[in-house]
């Protein structure tokens, strides 16, 4: 292939499109929201892992909300925010290190 061909699936691509980064576009890009309602990232990830280690599934929204999966009861709740997280994790007894 010549320095001028393009491979197959490259067509129409821009060159600024191929420098751009995955995190440009992900939700949890803090800089979406006002510095008031930024989780701390860390703690955020320190909760999670331990909903993990309690056999517990986190996902993320879009919005900072949070979606728990109960895998030994195959059962769900919605958390509207960090907040709301960290409260349901104090009532099933997950505590944050």
């Amino acid at each position: 292939m010549s320095a001028h061909e393009k491979a197959a699936g490259m067509l129409g691509t821009s060159e600024a499109a191929l420098k751009t980064t995955h995190t440009e576009f992900t939700p949890e890009n803090d800089l979406d929201f006002p510095t008031g309602q930024r989780p701390d990232q860390k703690r955020l990830a320190n909760l999670i892992a331990q909903f993990a280690l309690a056999g517990h599934a986190v996902h993320k929204g879009r919005d900072l909300d949070f979606t728990v999966i109960y895998r030994k009861y195959g059962m769900s709740r919605y958390c509207q925010d960090f907040a709301a997280l960290q409260a349901f994790a104090k009532m099933l007894g997950v505590k944050p290190c």
